[in-house]
């Protein structure tokens, strides 16, 4: 259940959430959490360290959201896109978290105390929105390793990723460089293809470890 309820209009305080962020954010303790979550969990963690600033920014896209716009953000881990994405959130705007791990959903409230964050599984956003009363979301990023998810799951987060997602909108992913040619890589892909109208793919963002593409796929 979440700590408090979804901010209304007005309630993005980028600046708050700065302040916090900097008294919540220890990177070396996080990589040290991220890995620690990664040996018990690879399947669903999927990476071995947070994301850089660098794949950070690449994979959140520009700065053109509107205050009424929504972003859902896919696995945030401890934060680390989910930073970038409160540096370009505007007065008004709503933001939607949803994760798997409950330490990390813990640890994503203390460090961004006005974004909302929710304990579960991404298949169920269009019921965690309903819910909530939360609009089509204008912009999904997502931090899931789809390569090392199973068949099933995959299908179930591309099929509703399409159903919420809002006309005009776009989904933004990464895949590692050196999966890129992995059978489940090429799986994903492949559903994507069938339920969105066009597909971009980034240059690779080496400044990250593993270096990975950005895809993005919009309706």
């Amino acid at each position: 259940m979440p700590s408090e309820p979804l901010p209304g209009p007005g309630s993005a305080d980028v600046g708050g959430d700065a302040h916090h962020d900097a008294r919540h954010h220890h990177p070396i303790r996080d990589s040290l959490r991220f890995f620690g979550r990664f040996l018990k969990s690879p399947g669903s963690v999927g990476a071995v360290l947070p994301s850089s600033r660098f794949l950070a920014r690449e994979l959140v896209g520009p700065a053109d959201l509107g205050s009424d716009d929504v972003v859902v953000e896919y696995g945030p881990g401890t934060g680390a896109i989910t930073a970038r994405i409160a540096e370009i959130l505007p007065e008004g705007a709503r933001f939607v978290g949803i994760e798997l791990e409950p330490a990390f959903v813990r640890k994503l409230r203390a460090r961004f105390p006005r974004l909302s964050f929710y304990e579960g599984s991404v298949v169920d956003v269009a019921r965690i929105l309903r819910e909530h009363d939360v609009d089509r979301p204008r912009r999904i990023v997502s931090g899931l390793p789809f390569a090392s998810l199973p068949a099933e799951v995959q299908t179930g987060v591309v099929r509703a990723t399409a159903e919420v997602l809002a006309e005009g909108g776009e989904f933004r992913t990464f895949q590692y460089v050196h999966a890129w040619g992995l059978p489940t890589a090429r799986r994903f892909r492949a559903m994507m293809d069938q339920h969105f109208a066009s597909f971009e793919r980034s240059r690779p963002v080496l400044r990250n470890v593993p270096p990975a593409y950005v895809l993005t796929y919009r309706r």
